[in-house]
């Protein structure tokens, strides 16, 4: 790795880009960032696995894109709303 790629990685920021109370609908934001070359994390404080339901945001699952990526990839969920 070059010494310009590295310090550009370590200025990458990881922010929120939104929060979902299911998995299935924080896979399919996923999938569709990175159908457009965006990166993404998938967050939460609980496994869902074994309490697969949300009490009181208790299930929400956190999205996280780099800062450079969040206004791109909230255009991009904007657009493919139902």
């Amino acid at each position: 790795m070059t010494e310009n790629t590295e310090k550009k990685d370590k200025d990458i920021k990881i922010v929120e880009l939104c929060r979902v109370p299911r998995e299935d609908e924080a896979l399919a934001i996923e999938s569709l960032l990175a159908s457009c070359n965006i990166k993404c994390i998938l967050q939460s404080d609980i496994t869902r696995s074994v309490y697969p339901f949300t009490i009181d945001g208790l299930a929400e699952v956190s999205i996280l894109v780099s800062d450079r990526d969040l206004e791109k990839s909230k255009e991009i969920i904007n657009q493919n709303k139902n």
